[in-house]
Formats: structure tokens, sequence, C-alpha cells
């Protein structure tokens, strides 16, 4: 605790800036905020001064899989002078993901056990956060030191007011510094309302798949409230499955999510998947239909893939694609590579609702490939493979004319009168 409090004032006096005004008055409303609220921040401070507002919270992952992965969307970045701040410890290194529109990565390599990457000056929009890296050998857990900062200034009067969304931060205690001014805020979950839809620990019932197709069944419960990030990880070996990320429109309460890994298709589909199959998985979150667009927003699928099982079908890494089957056909999800390590590739596919899933890839063409487009991948149309052109050698006619044939006689009369006269 007193390494942590010893972090977040050392965070808060370097981000802090010199000619940050000093506040005189501070209030928080509301003072005890749940999960989606947005607090509101409000006071007194020098006249036409900038005020610098710090947010900072800690965060615990358990690393899977020899990396660890913390993930948060939703994350407000208003207009004017701002840093997002990670610092992780007992690591080896750290990569800090953002996606405004495209995702693009910032690294870091550990010393003494600790990294820290720091984001400035971003544009203002809704932003995605993924944090990752490879964790200490042996270490159990890996603890994340959140920040970010932002300038807002005072008025002619000296006031001031700022609002940040918590759809971005976890339950528990985070810090608030507004020029140097410190003050620890509880987030709490929401409570459960009447208009909760589809509650209870659904998802984890009994399967629907046949007993001899299951190879792996894995369940995680999630507390779900209103505007929250809903994350669910997933530690199993032979899952492939690293976690599922939605934001939740509704107050549901605990909501289970299970993934099933299998053996062949899903018999619970009519064909094959397209292509060819990496793994064939079950995937529900809720009561069956709960998660539907009315209850659930992006809902994201983290996966990975083997690298010995791409290289062993000779895959076309580029091709690789979470399907999902739907209405008695199969659709090829967006899915977008987020990394590698030595043993295996990692995406995000972005599904519309939860059912049966393949991961598929394609085997490399050979040839000269034509470009394909994003609508080609969308429509399931194949690159087209064009041959090389191929030159035919020239071939002598068959058939001899006349006239050749006169000119050669000629020709033949003509040397035999030069030997007669010569002899």
């Amino acid at each position: 605790m007193l390494y942590r409090l010893f972090c977040f004032f050392l965070i808060a006096t370097v981000l802090l800036p010199p000619a940050s005004a000093a506040v005189s008055e501070l209030f928080v409303t509301p003072e005890n905020p749940v999960v989606g609220d947005t607090i509101t921040i409000s006071g007194t401070a020098s006249p036409d001064e900038p005020v610098n507002v710090v947010v900072s919270f800690e965060k615990t992952v358990s690393p899977s899989d020899g990396m660890y992965l913390y993930r948060m969307d939703g994350i407000e970045v208003p207009s004017g002078s701002n840093t997002f701040t990670v610092t992780a410890r007992d690591v080896v290194d750290l990569n800090v993901r953002l996606k405004l529109s495209l995702w693009w990565t910032k690294p870091a390599v550990a010393t003494g056990g600790i990294a820290t990457v720091s984001h400035s000056n971003l544009e203002p929009g809704i932003y995605s956060a993924q944090i990752d890296g490879t964790p200490a050998a042996g270490t159990p857990h890996v603890t994340l030191d959140i920040t970010a900062a932002q300038d807002i200034n005072a008025d002619a009067s000296g006031n001031f007011v700022y609002s940040y969304a918590t759809n971005s931060i976890p339950i528990g205690d985070f810090q608030l510094i507004v020029s140097g001014l410190a003050k620890t805020i509880t987030l709490s979950p929401k409570s459960d309302e009447s208009s909760s839809v589809g509650g209870g620990s659904s998802g984890g019932g009994a399967s629907l798949e046949t007993f001899e197709n299951l190879l792996i069944s894995e369940t995680q419960r999630e507390y779900v409230t209103k505007d929250s990030n809903v994350s669910y990880y997933f530690h199993l070996d032979g899952n492939v499955v690293r976690y599922i990320n939605f934001t939740c429109l509704t107050n549901s309460s605990t909501i289970a999510s299970k993934v099933e890994i299998l053996d062949h298709t899903s018999t619970l589909v009519d064909s094959t998947p397209p292509d060819i199959v990496y793994k064939n998985l079950n995937i529900g979150v809720g009561n069956l239909g709960w998660a539907n667009p009315e209850n659930i927003a992006s809902p994201t699928i983290n996966f990975f893939v083997e690298k010995s099982w791409v290289t062993e079908n000779n895959i076309d890494k580029s091709t690789i694609r979470l399907n999902r089957y739907n209405g008695g056909q199969w659709n090829r999800l967006d899915t977008e590579k987020m990394g590698e390590d030595e043993d295996n590739l990692y995406f995000d596919a972005q599904t519309p609702e939860f059912s049966s899933f393949a991961i598929t890839g394609k085997v490399k063409q050979s040839g000269i490939v034509q470009p394909t487009s994003t609508n080609d991948l969308e429509s399931g149309l194949m690159p087209q493979t064009i041959e090389p052109h191929e030159t035919k050698p020239m071939q002598s006619t068959s058939k001899t004319t006349g006239f050749e044939i006169s000119t050669g006689v000629l020709g033949l009369l003509i040397v035999i009168f030069i030997i007669r006269k010569k002899y």
C-alpha cells in the first residue's frame, strides 16, 4: 500500500505542469459514484490559469500462456493537453496499444522489473486500449498503474468544471489529483434494478453440444451493469479464446460466459466451415438470446493460433479469420492481428452475437495473386490466380507452296548448267 501511494504521488508530481494553478476548493459529484456514472469535478483556482486533473488507478492482472493482458474500452479523451501513462511491475516488457480509428503500439523494456509507457497529446475521441507483455519469470500477477492527465482552464473568475466518465475504470478505489490536491474515490457496482434483463448465472448451464464432440468447456462469470466494459478471461490449457469483451447496455447482475472447444464441426450447425479449420468452438454469453445488440455493444473475441499449425498447413497468415455460423451459413468476421510471440499469433474479431464459430485460414496461393479488396473478403470471393503467360514456339507450316517448289528446281538447273560449261 505504501509503495502504491508513493508511485501515485510520484506520477502526479511528474505529470503536474509547473504552471498549474493552485486550487482553493474542490468538489466531486456524485460523492459515491457507481460504474457508468460520469463524475463532475469542479472548484476554484487562479483566474485564467490551467488546472491539471489526474485520474489514477491500479489493476492486478494474472498472466496466462506466458503473457499478461488488460483491455480498456470507452476511454474518453477531450481536447487539450493530455497524457496517458501505464507502469507495469514484475514484467519483462510492456506494450501499450491504443485505437481511435486504427491501432498503434508503443513498447518498453523493463528495468528492474518495472516498465513505463506514456502517450501524450492524444487527439480527442473515444479510445480503446490494450496493455500486454511478458511477465517476469514465476510471478503470479502483474500490477498495472494506469494514469490519465488532462489540462483544463479556469475562467476569469477562477471557476473550473471537468467531467470524467467512469466506463473505463474498474470497481474499487481510484485517485484524483487536481493541481496537487488529492482525493480518493470509491467506484461501486450498480445495485440490481427492476429493469434487469436476463440476470443470473446463465451461460453456465448444460451444453447443447454432444458430449463426444466436447474437448474443453470453460465458464467465467462477471458482475454486469449498465454502461460497464465487461471482460471475461479464460485460462484453461487448450482454450484458444483468451478473453471476450463487450459494453453492457442494461443492468443484468451476474452473467456467465462459456467457451466450448470442439473436436469437430459443431453438431449445432448444418455445414462445415470454409477453408482449413484450426479450431471449432461454441461461445455463449447469458441466457439464450440475451447477448443481442439491444443488451451489449462492441462484442470482441480475442483468440490465438499456434504458429506450428500455420507452418504445417502452409497457411497464409493474412487469411486467418474467425467465422460465425448464423442463418444457415458461415459468415467471415472482421478479424485483426493484434500481435505475436515465439509460439502464437493473436487476433481480435468483432462479432454481432455469440453462437458456433470456427477459426480458419487459406493455403498460400501459387503463381501471381491479384490484390484482394475488403469487399472480396466479406463476400467470400477467392483471389484470382493468374498463370504466367506461355509463349508458344513458331511452328513450320505443313504445306509447301508451288512457287517455293519452282524456285528450288530453277536454282538446281542453273547450278548444273554452270558445272557442265566449266568442264
